[in-house]
């Protein structure tokens, strides 16, 4: 082999540190060109001013070549000696595409052997290490853990938010109900969890995956002997194995939730140190889209608020690619979720680019099936995907609970569904959801879902789709002044545009013209026609989003949050109740946050003093009646059975709202979560509601003591209705079965004891199945609310509050609402004969 560098005047190959003088010397293949002006400026200002930042965040918009800037600013520190360097993806599907990029551009790289050792190229800091976060963030982790991990120069993570749950998913032990350990750990804790409630419990006795709850911190703490031992025995089971050594020494720091189908155990904070890899890197980047909140970072990831409201971006654009975001319930009432379900979710070979659909769960996804869609799993996804980039289906093509990880660009998905509101998937978050329902840190994150979606079938400056946002509680979210603050402010921009959109769609309405014309007219213009006057109306006014500042305090208080966990990790428990205290001193006025930042107080005063602790947590409870019932000290307030006026309730619950429109758009959400199928939690505060938009007072007892009926009413005309709830059944199901019907007998002693014999009461099963299995007996009077009965009622509800349009909802007169109470059949008579049927024997 010839050496030419002997005919050079030096005896060394100077290598290139300026990752813009790498680019123009790499071997690229022909397609590739010039660098984009943004990632000139984004390499520029990361050579010059930033390399020598611990912790640095890259956020710019979808398609702006992200991975390409990781990968040179990679280069440029191996180069400098400043190895090993390593660019993280959320998954191994991406790692393969980062590895084909690098290939594209002639950037050296390697992988994990195929010994599952790190390969001394990496090691040596000569080529960029590309690896999916689970290689890195597990208890068994070929990095090495706590001392003895691996040294990295530099680590970018890509698509950073995916990351994070991830890497949460690393220390989260999840036991499904088949193991032997389930069992033990339910016997362990069976009347700690009783306590917390009775109904529930037998919920998750006979295996219902939506009874959720969480095991009280005292008695974790208290039995934390026990725990240890039962795990520890167990530890080389696939669902321990990797990540009891992450945990097995501060399970005193860990919380654990119980459901019909598993159990959940994971630490309060994730200690990130524990991965020195990442943790001790001289420099550690996440990559993020613009219009994501990277607040989470600050917990999840131990970045500082400084690097959070600093981070490195493309001031001079503001916004890239072409989104129609289309709202049809806000053209036309007609078009509500179940018709767009049944236009969209049919084959149909003339549409010639794909469909996706993105819902929440599985049950969501099965009106799509019936009507013929392909549904993904966890084991399809990914094939269904290539099918869909390479044109071969014309199925509408369901994504189920996955929001991002995904990239459909072009005619992969021109015409993108997002149906109803994100769910969560962990045990935690769902428990956090429950408790925190106005949070900001919960509406952050459905926000950040949400765009996550959005962001699916745009992937680049000169990509465009048509989404469709259906479902009413989706519509409502983004709606609601209280909950569209969180979206970012192009999405913000973009979901605007659909408003106007909507508002111009009604004048095109003709009156005897199908609405589903004007939605398949305007996805004619926006994917087929390419309209030039939705394209400028689009560009001009996207050019007009305004800069939002970050008003909220949420930065602050997850540092805080950051700092109290530390101080509890490291047994400074007093220190960590200060950091509490200034949240609460500092920040919280709402009732439900305030219970929840009392009930952490309470956590770690329990360490200090239990009698303290248990005051708190009467306190946190008496605040927020979802969270954990204290010890001791709670007694049902009962409903004063003397009459107070039926209308000065309904004119108080309405006066929350500022007109009618705000006031009709509650009401269908409401509406939307009263229906079989839906999340239990959901149903049963939808129903407290109904309840009170009705002018009953109305409780939840199962819920505010832990024991009693789900719902019950009262306060007019000396009655009362006790309401218990079976939204999760399947509405094929045949039977009410024993079990049922056993709750339902004991919740009817309940009221008995409560309020005696002689008091009237109407006794109602909402359930989709109105015939009693053979084995079973109803102790008292009991009629069934199914779903016939229930869209009856929803209608009368609706066509209810549809009376007040005309008014000011604030100055109506009380003969007024009493009159459309009668016209729509709503007087307690008519909700007792109704909306209603008796049971029949299954022979």
């Amino acid at each position: 082999m010839i050496d030419f560098r002997k005919k050079l005047g030096k005896k060394e190959v100077e290598k290139k540190i300026n990752p813009l003088e790498i680019y123009d010397e790499l071997d690229r293949r022909s397609v590739t060109g010039p660098l984009r002006p943004v990632q000139y400026k984004i390499l520029d200002e990361w050579f010059k001013h930033k390399q020598k930042d611990k912790n640095l965040i890259i956020k710019l918009h979808t398609g702006e070549g992200k991975t390409l800037i990781g990968l040179l600013i990679l280069q440029s520190k191996i180069n400098q000696g400043e190895g090993p360097c390593a660019f993280v993806c959320p998954n191994i599907y991406l790692s393969q595409q980062v590895a084909k990029e690098a290939e594209k551009f002639g950037i050296p790289y390697c992988v994990i052997e195929s010994d599952n050792s790190l390969p001394n190229d990496f090691i040596e800091g000569k080529r960029i290490l590309i690896v999916h976060v689970q290689k890195i963030f597990n208890g068994k982790t070929i990095f090495g853990i706590n001392n003895f991990s691996t040294h990295i120069g530099t680590i970018i993570l890509d698509d950073s938010h995916a990351c994070i749950d991830s890497i949460k998913d690393s220390f989260t032990i999840r036991i499904p109900r088949e193991k032997p350990i389930y069992a033990e750990i339910l016997t362990l804790f069976k009347e700690d969890l009783s306590d917390q409630g009775e109904g529930d419990f037998l919920d998750i006795c006979n295996g219902d995956y939506e009874a959720l709850l969480p095991i009280p911190y005292w008695s974790w703490i208290d039995k934390k002997s026990e725990i240890t031992s039962l795990l520890s025995k167990h530890k080389d089971d696939d669902e321990l194995m990797f990540i009891w050594p992450l945990i097995k020494n501060n399970l005193e720091d860990c919380q654990a939730f119980v459901t019909g189908k598993g159990i959940e155990i994971l630490p309060y904070n994730i200690p990130i140190g524990s991965f020195g890899s990442f943790a001790n890197a001289n420099q550690r980047i996440l990559m993020s889209a613009t219009t994501q909140d990277d607040s989470f970072f600050i917990k999840g990831l131990g970045f500082d608020v400084n690097a959070i409201k600093n981070p490195l971006i493309n001031t001079e654009q503001k916004w890239s690619g072409e989104k129609m975001i289309l709202i049809p319930s806000l053209i036309d009432e007609s078009l509500d979720r179940d018709l767009i379900v049944s236009q969209f979710a049919k084959p149909n070979d003339k549409m010639h680019f794909g469909r996706v659909a993105i819902v929440p769960s599985l049950r969501r996804s099965e009106q799509y099936y019936h009507l013929g869609s392909t549904i993904t799993n966890s084991k399809n996804i990914f094939a269904n995907i290539s099918d869909l980039k390479a044109g071969k289906t014309s199925n509408t093509v369901v994504i189920i609970n996955r929001y991002d990880g995904i990239d459909l660009p072009d005619e992969s998905c021109r015409l993108l569904i997002i149906d109803s509101m994100p769910y969560f998937n962990s045990l935690v978050d769902r428990y956090e959801e429950q408790c925190r329902i106005n949070s900001d840190v919960i509406n952050i994150r459905l926000a950040q879902k949400i765009e996550q979606g959005l962001g699916r079938s745009v992937r680049g400056e000169k990509d465009y789709s048509v989404i469709l946002l259906i479902g009413a509680d989706l519509v409502k979210f983004i709606r609601s002044i209280k909950t569209n603050k969180y979206f970012s402010s192009q999405t913000r921009k973009q979901i605007d545009i659909g408003f106007q959109i909507a508002e111009m769609a009604k004048d095109e309405l003709k009156a005897d013209e199908p609405s589903l014309k004007v939605v398949a007219s305007l996805i004619s213009q926006a994917v087929i026609k390419r309209d030039e006057g939705w394209k400028e109306f689009y560009r001009e006014e996207m050019d007009k989003i305004p800069v939002l500042e970050n008003k909220n305090n949420i930065y602050e208080i997850l540092e805080l949050e950051k700092k109290a966990e530390i101080f509890s990790m490291q047994k400074n428990y007093e220190d960590a109740c200060n950091q509490i205290q200034a949240i609460l001193d500092k920040y919280i006025t709402e009732d439900s946050e305030k219970g929840w930042y009392l009930q952490i107080l309470a956590r770690y005063k329990y360490f200090i003093s239990k009698t303290e602790s248990n005051r708190l947590q009467k306190a946190a409870f008496n605040c927020n009646l979802h969270l954990l019932k204290p010890k001791d000290g709670i007694t049902y307030k009962k409903i004063n059975i003397i009459n107070d006026s039926r209308i000065h309730r309904i004119k108080k619950w309405i006066a929350q709202y500022n007109d009618y429109s705000e006031l009709m758009l509650a009401v269908d959400g409401i509406l939307n979560d009263f229906s079989f199928g839906v999340n239990a939690e959901k149903f049963e505060m939808a129903l407290q509601n109904i309840g009170l938009l009705l002018g009953f007072i109305s409780q939840r007892p199962d819920k505010e003591i832990r024991k009693g009926p789900d719902n019950l009413w009262g306060g007019i005309e000396h009655k009362f209705i006790l309401l218990e709830c079976k939204s999760e059944v399947s509405e094929s199901r045949e039977t009410i079965n024993k079990h049922e019907v056993g709750q339902m007998n004991s919740h009817c002693g309940w009221f008995e004891n409560e309020y005696g014999k002689d008091v009237y009461v109407k006794r109602i099963l909402i359930i989709p199945t109105n015939k009693l299995s053979y084995e079973a007996d109803f102790t008292h009077e009991v009629e069934i609310m199914n779903k016939k009965k229930i869209k009856q009622f929803k209608n009368a509800i609706k066509s209810f509050v549809k009376e007040f349009k005309p008014y000011n909802i604030h100055e109506i007169e009380d003969d007024k609402i009493q009159d459309f109470i009668n016209a729509n059949k709503l007087n307690v008579k008519d909700i007792e004969s109704l909306y209603t049927e008796s049971w029949i024997r299954k022979k």
